[in-house]
């Protein structure tokens, strides 16, 4: 592990834990996301100031936790468009294997034209390939897309800390560790941390918000699937996401802003 990597996580094992149980009552399925990118540098001046404001998850005694994700797309690649495109409705299908709780979750996230984010989940057995063979009623009627022409179309790798602030409402991921693949093809990112502040009304007047704008950091659209939809399968149109691209070939080379 990168020496400022293992000193995230030193500063996170210190730090106030929190059980899956307790936060449980900050799942915000209906919520603001706002998405934030820094290198590993930043994000440890961010910890130093910030170590007593939140409770840290931990589940089996491990935090951060170990995340494994698939993504689900049609053969002409209609979710990716409709990204790209900026259709007011759009979605993702994907499962999540949480993997230090042993769980896995078929997931689909839906960005409405009120740009609120809402999360339908339902759990699996195992991962699966085809959707299929997941469990009925895991659709939300907002997709209309033909489960039998969803397959997996990328992955996604990576550890993440959840904070909880439950005075404020207020759950907070960052990711780190991050890298990107198909099938076998593995893309790392080494130095990329994504910050989600997740939270029912938008506001960055909590702890975590006046660190990252005194560090001058501003809110960016990220998301891990188009990023890597774009990397990863080139030949598709993206030009939507070159900005955020040429942003992350910068910081990953060690850039700080």
């Amino acid at each position: 592990m990168a020496d400022s990597l293992q000193q995230v996580v030193s500063i996170v094992n210190a730090m106030p834990s929190i059980s899956l149980d307790e936060i449980k009552a900050l799942s915000l399925l209906d919520r603001l996301d706002v998405k934030f990118i820094l290198h590993e540098q930043q994000l440890i001046q961010i910890l130093e100031r910030l170590r007593d404001r939140y409770r840290v998850l931990e589940i089996n005694g491990v935090r951060p936790g170990r995340y494994y994700t698939t993504y689900f797309d049609t053969p002409d690649f209609f979710l990716f468009h409709s990204h790209h495109n900026g259709l007011r409705v759009r979605h993702k299908v994907r499962w999540r294997w949480y993997i230090d709780s042993q769980l896995v979750f078929l997931e689909v996230k839906e960005k409405n034209n009120r740009e609120r984010t809402i999360k339908t989940r339902t759990i699996l057995s195992e991962p699966i390939t085809r959707l299929v063979d997941a469990p009925p009623g895991w659709m939300p009627p907002s997709l209309t897309v033909d489960p039998a022409h969803l397959q997996p179309v990328v992955w996604n790798r990576f550890r993440r800390m959840t904070l909880a602030d439950f005075e404020r409402q207020e759950r907070i991921t960052v990711d780190i560790g991050i890298e990107f693949g198909r099938e076998d093809q593995v893309i790392p990112m080494p130095g990329l941390v994504i910050i989600e502040v997740k939270q029912r009304k938008f506001s960055l007047s909590s702890p975590i918000g006046r660190e990252l704008h005194r560090l001058h950091l501003t809110p960016t659209h990220i998301s891990k699937y188009c990023v890597s939809m774009a990397m990863l399968y080139p030949e598709l149109r993206h030009n939507r996401f070159k900005p955020i691209l040429r942003r992350l070939s910068t910081l990953c080379k060690g850039f700080i802003r």
